[in-house]
């Protein structure tokens, strides 16, 4: 008799240690997603996440949007249309674009260079934007606080112009590819993307004649 009652103790000493490895294993999984949550949620903040979509990312010292560093005019000029405005000379010129072809409307600004003697195509040196569609990541972007920039960037003030009777302070780090605009409340009004270890200063007074380097 003593062995009929063993077994099922048996059996169910068993089902109880499975139930207990099952909740286990329950419990890791879900540790391991809260954990990947977690970090997926933490990335949203890194420079360049890939939150921010492919079209709209700017990547310092890289790309902005869809044009890269280095591109030639006739590939962007393919994927954009002709540009609204510009100036050339001397193997350098500028194209700008505006937002529905208004000129009070946000503002794509590219350089364009050619290695004379070496390569004859005219290629994108510097991408300068107004629009708050394009961002670094999402706390980094044309219309919030200068402070957000200075939080991941060591930028240095090296110029200042003004545009439509206001005030603009040029910030830039060069070692990153990067480089903001501002207005005088400290809001960002543009964001340069440029080949690294270069000044972005060039490029701006090329855009708007009335830059000032930084004494």
């Amino acid at each position: 008799m003593h062995r009929y009652i063993i077994v099922p103790i048996i059996a169910l000493t068993f089902l109880a240690c499975k139930q207990r490895d099952k909740a286990a294993d329950n419990e890791k999984t879900d540790s391991v997603n809260n954990t990947q949550q977690t970090t997926d949620t933490a990335n949203t903040d890194l420079p360049g996440d890939n939150s921010v979509p492919l079209a709209q990312l700017i990547v310092p010292g890289v790309s902005l949007g869809q044009t890269a560093l280095n591109e030639s005019s006739e590939n962007v000029i393919k994927r954009l249309g002709q540009p609204d405005g510009g100036d050339a000379a001397m193997g350098k010129s500028v194209s700008v674009w505006y937002a529905d072809h208004n000129k009070k409307g946000y503002a794509t600004h590219m350089f364009f260079s050619r290695d004379m003697g070496n390569d004859d195509t005219a290629r994108v040196k510097d991408i300068r934007i107004s629009s708050p569609a394009f961002k670094i990541n999402t706390k980094l972007y044309t219309g919030v606080l200068l402070k957000n920039a200075e939080a991941v960037y060591k930028l240095r003030k090296v110029g200042a112009f003004t545009v439509n009777n206001s005030e603009r302070n040029i910030f830039d780090d060069a070692a990153s590819g990067i480089a903001f605009d501002a207005d005088r409340s400290g809001t960002i009004t543009g964001i340069m993307v440029h080949e690294k270890g270069k000044t972005a200063l060039p490029a701006y007074m090329a855009f708007f004649d009335t830059v000032k380097q930084a004494q």
